[in-house]
């Protein structure tokens, strides 16, 4: 559902939710939007109560944007064909099980390897949940910087690394498919 500064809602309330805290600036860069409709976006969370200041610049949020993120994802996930998403999930397993080796190994042709393997799952997961294939995007983004030399993009926190990114598409595709970190060890 569309929201201030033509941002889909579900979207930016579970990206802040997995962030943990953003800013404007996140948003835009995340969401793939413009920085106005990020602020637009940013500014109408806190002002319809869904968010609150956590940091001078930044928000996190409140537990009636809680609420309203998980009555919108419990919404999405009745419309996800669960049979689809769990053959889905069924395909992530065995990349994830070499995602911590690769990464470790910082090796710019395993993750590249890893990337083109996993472009598939990730395709048939963005059929099912439309709203996650940014982060096809996002993993783009990080390889190309790789490829380009900077390393950092690999793996490192606080930035949108290849690591970063995929942790999160995992989460969002364990939550989809309903299951836990516990199903997932």
């Amino acid at each position: 559902m569309a929201f201030a500064g033509n941002v889909d809602e579900l979207a930016l309330l579970q990206t802040v939710r997995i962030k943990g805290a953003v800013t404007p600036e996140l948003l835009a860069t995340h969401l793939g939007v413009a920085p106005a409709s990020a602020q637009a976006a940013f500014d109408a969370l806190v002002g319809q109560g869904k968010a609150a200041e956590s940091a001078p610049g930044s928000i996190a949020l409140t537990p009636a944007g809680l609420a309203e993120l998980e009555d919108q994802l419990d919404a999405e996930r009745v419309s996800i064909d669960e049979d689809s998403l769990a053959d889905v999930h069924e395909s992530f397993v065995p990349l994830q099980a070499r995602f911590a080796e690769v990464i470790a190994s910082a090796d710019v042709e395993r993750l590249g390897a890893l990337d083109a393997e996993a472009a598939g799952v990730f395709d048939d997961l963005s059929a099912f949940v439309p709203r996650l294939s940014r982060y096809q995007d996002l993993l783009a983004e990080a390889l190309g910087k790789v490829r380009a030399g900077q390393t950092d993009w690999i793996g490192e926190s606080g930035i949108d690394s290849y690591a970063t990114v995929w942790s999160e598409l995992r989460r969002e595709l364990l939550e989809a498919a309903g299951r836990t970190e516990d199903d997932a060890a």
